[in-house]
């Protein structure tokens, strides 16, 4: 058990009175101004102290919040973008459905509308796109020796491996893609189109009395089975006639861009 020394207490307590009553009648005031002298520079120092550890504690609050801020900001910024694409995304698909569907209707085509799902093939020239991969098959409708068109009513190629929910389609920019065409001229100039190292077309078996000139439209001849007549193939770039030979040639330049196809008609019979 804890003595309590009441003699010592009663001290204490005397002291602190005689302090209180000096203090009262400024007595200890020499002694006080005296100790603030002395102390004030420490506490200066360490007021000063003191508040540059606060502002440092609010400068890198203020930091983290900041940065905290901009990856908010970063991640919106990055959701609209997205955002932004896909609306991008379905307004371009949506238009090429509409230009689709007001070219198929006008013609009275049978068809079936198909997404690009892959481009190129093992065969394919490197870095020249000759075939598409399609996402319609046999299940479909869809069978070789079929033509595929763009949503304006360009032949984009012809299908030639077919599988249950898939199709491979040779451009017509491939050597492996023969159309029979027509020139859209007085002479109605035929021949058979093939694509000419995965870049333009070659229209060749033209009859060397048989005119056809640059600027003129080639156009399928419905003499194939299963595709029919008037789809556009191309424009006329140059002639190669040479007196010599039995047939001349033209060089077509392509009216779509493999590159730039999402969306693709099969034609029906």
């Amino acid at each position: 058990m804890i003595k309590i020394d009441k003699k010592r207490i009663i001290i204490y307590l005397a002291v602190i009175g005689l302090l209180i009553f000096l203090y009262l009648l400024g007595i200890l005031k020499p002694i006080e101004y005296l100790i603030t002298k002395t102390l004030n520079p420490a506490l200066k120092e360490a007021h000063k102290l003191s508040a540059n550890i606060r502002n440092e504690f609010n400068n890198q609050t203020d930091k983290r919040d900041f940065q905290e801020k901009i990856y908010e900001l970063q991640a919106e910024i990055n959701e609209l973008i997205v955002e932004n694409a896909k609306h991008k995304r379905l307004e371009e698909e949506n238009q090429i459905l509409r230009d689709n569907l007001g070219f198929l209707s006008k013609n009275d085509y049978k068809y079936i509308v198909s997404n690009v799902i892959s481009r190129g093939d093992i065969a394919d020239i490197a870095g020249r796109t000759e075939t598409i991969t399609i996402d319609k098959g046999a299940r479909d409708g869809v069978y070789d020796g079929l033509s595929v068109v763009s949503s304006q009513g360009i032949v984009v190629g012809k299908v030639y491996e077919t599988k249950s929910l898939t199709a491979k389609v040779y451009l017509s920019n491939s050597s492996r893609c023969k159309l029979a065409a027509t020139a859209l001229n007085d002479n109605k100039t035929s021949g058979v189109t093939e694509g000419d190292l995965g870049l333009t077309i070659k229209m060749g078996i033209i009859p060397q009395a048989k005119e056809i000139n640059a600027g003129d439209i080639i156009v399928t001849s419905g003499l194939e089975k299963d595709i029919p007549r008037g789809l556009v193939i191309g424009k006329v770039k140059e002639v190669n006639k040479e007196n010599n030979e039995l047939w001349q040639e033209a060089i077509i330049e392509p009216m779509v861009d493999p590159d730039e196809i999402i969306i693709v008609s099969v034609l029906l019979p």
